[in-house]
């Protein structure tokens, strides 16, 4: 058998296209008759000898799928064998004969000759821990560029017939074949969203995946130089790193999170957040001396992190509320503090940014300043924002999907573009354990057609967003995960189409059953937050369901005895001990047995 992904057209090129969705049909078909590229167990992989360590990691992602899908794994080398089939990764960065110059997320697979050519916009890195770059960032969520990585994930879900909806072999589909066949022609694209970006505390990883032995062969290092060796073992946050990755998730981050530490919006108080800005900008990110009640936070350019200007994050401290504000004599005088008013500080917090950004716009000209809309300034000010500061506005997402408050923030969004003349960015809360009053432990927060929806909803005014979704078990996110990184590089992917997918390669002849498992859990979620409601302590809250109403009507003894019922049925429709078998157990654990237990 050879794989096909089917005619297209002999230069395609796709600036936001979907990764084609390949069924089954596909990994059975004969090769095309413009197939001209045949990658076989005779082809090679090649590598410069100089090549950045993204390039590299490409090349072992690449090859460890090739080895499970021709059975072994391809010769890597430096200059081509004779006339033999190759896949050449990297090597040709900028334009590479593009009309314009390639996105920094984007990358090229062209097909002619005999040859697969792969590229992107590759870092070289030596130690991938310190690329989150800014303090408290994940170490899971590294910040360099890696178009070749993203080029070959495309090439084997494209080409190849790969999902990787978490690392491991559980989450992890691979066909067999005696060769893949790859169409000549030349494909680019770039995601429609720069900001992608998913957890904080998004719970442990389940043991059982952390001690997958396909897991353990692939895990994402942590070099120390070029031969650093790959360690047996996977943990955590290798674990996490790699579904990163995989999921092509963004590869810098704009840092907006109560950077100024201060809640007084005094003349004073903002002229000193100025000369500190001024100081730290001056000296590349340098310690700044001013106290932690007006120090902010500032993006540093540097190669690994890969900034292309300094961002100097201006955000009040959290908690600028009625409840919580600055009692100086100005801010008493002035700030008219408000228990119902979610917006009370709205013009003047952005007069402040706005006379920061024009201030350092002098000083500066290449340095950007970022503020967010966000409770109690979350309104669209009166006065004009500088084109300097960069947007993110905090609202609450998928969860709200359904609701008055849910059409109303979309539509909030879009009067922020407007205002600005500019896309903003999102900062949204589908999360559960640290979600104010919502800590409802043991319960999968499961709502991939949410997460979906909102997110094409918005696409049109948005340059991505950062879905901080905590929660006290990461299995429960995997979907939203996988889902939401569809959306991020095509706002037009088909959610239906991508869950039947799913379903029909996770669990095979207990496809069915599994989807009627999944979709139950996504309605039965949506119940749980179907209450969201405004407050002047934060975006983000929903009134939680009682006692009687999460047990007795959402989670009833009838719902957990279907549920039940369909992991007992999909069971017997799948043999033993298979990989289906063991994934329909794994989702029975994870899944049911907490809700079972309450």
């Amino acid at each position: 058998m050879q794989l096909s992904a089917g005619l297209f057209s002999r230069v395609e090129r796709v600036e936001r296209a979907a990764l084609c969705v390949i069924s089954a049909f596909f990994l059975s078909a004969v090769a095309s008759a413009n197939a001209d590229v045949v990658v076989d167990c005779g082809s090679e992989i090649v590598v410069a000898t100089n090549a950045a360590y993204a390039t590299r990691l490409a090349a072992e992602e690449l090859n460890f799928f090739l080895k499970g899908v021709l059975g072994e794994a391809l010769p890597v080398v430096a200059q081509r064998t004779g006339g033999k089939t190759v896949i050449v990764l990297g090597g040709v960065q900028g334009r590479g004969g593009l009309a314009t110059p390639l996105d920094r997320d984007g990358y090229v697979i062209e097909a002619a000759a005999n040859v697969v050519r792969i590229f992107g916009n590759d870092d070289d890195v030596t130690d991938v821990d310190a690329t989150a770059a800014l303090p408290d960032e994940a170490i899971w969520q590294p910040c360099f560029r890696r178009g070749t990585l993203f080029g070959v994930y495309a090439f084997l879900e494209r080409f190849v017939g790969v999902r990787m909806y978490f690392p491991g072999e559980l989450g992890t589909c691979v066909p067999h074949a005696k060769c893949i066949a790859v169409p000549e022609g030349r494909i680019e694209e770039s995601p429609a969203f720069s900001v992608r970006r998913y957890g904080y505390a998004d719970g442990p990883v389940a043991k059982e995946l952390l001690d997958d032995p396909v897991g353990r062969a692939r895990r994402a290092r942590r070099p120390v130089g070029r031969d650093a060796p790959i360690a047996p073992q996977m943990n955590e946050t290798d674990f996490k790193r790699l579904n990163w990755y995989r999921l092509r998730m963004e590869t810098y981050h704009l840092r907006c999170c109560h950077g100024a530490k201060t809640h007084c919006l005094s003349p004073e108080t903002w002229d000193a957040i100025y000369t500190n800005a001024c100081a730290v900008i001056a000296d590349g990110g340098g310690t700044p001396s001013l106290p932690d009640t007006v120090r902010g936070r500032v993006a540093v350019p540097s190669a690994t992190a890969g900034y292309a200007q300094p961002v100097f994050d201006a955000m009040p401290k959290d908690g600028l509320t009625w409840a919580r504000h600055c009692n100086c004599e100005w801010c008493m005088k002035n700030v008219p503090f408000s228990k119902f008013d979610i917006g009370f500080a709205t013009d003047l917090v952005w007069r402040r940014t706005a006379e920061l950004a024009n201030r350092l716009k002098t000083k500066f000209p290449h340095a950007r300043v970022s503020q967010m809309s966000y409770i109690p300034y979350a309104r669209i000010p009166t006065s004009e924002i500088p084109d300097n500061v960069d947007v993110f506005v905090a609202r609450r997402g998928p969860w709200a999907e359904g609701t008055a408050i849910g059409a109303r923030e979309k539509d909030e969004v879009a009067a922020w573009h407007a205002k600005l003349g500019r896309k903003v960015s999102l900062w949204n809360y589908p999360d559960k354990v640290d979600c104010w009053n919502l800590e409802m432990k043991d319960i999968p927060q499961l709502a991939p057609r949410a997460w979906s929806a909102y997110y094409r909803a918005v696409a049109p005014h948005v340059t991505g967003a950062f879905a901080e979704s905590e929660s006290d078990r990461w299995i429960y996110n995997y979907l939203n995960y996988y889902v939401f990184s569809r959306v991020c590089w095509n706002p037009d992917a088909d959610v239906e189409a991508i869950l039947a997918e799913h379903h029909r390669l996770m669990f095979g002849a207990a496809a069915e059953e599994m989807a009627e498992f999944f979709d139950t859990l996504e309605k039965c979620w949506m119940q749980v937050v179907a209450k969201p409601y405004d407050t002047p302590l934060g975006p983000g809250v929903c009134e939680a369901p009682t006692d009687e109403e999460l047990w007795g009507k959402i989670y009833s003894p009838e719902v957990l005895s279907r549920l039940a019922s369909l992991i007992s049925s999909a069971s017997s429709k799948v043999a033993e001990g298979s990989v289906e078998a063991r994934r329909i157990a794994l989702f029975g654990r994870e899944y049911l047995e907490p809700l079972c237990r309450r």
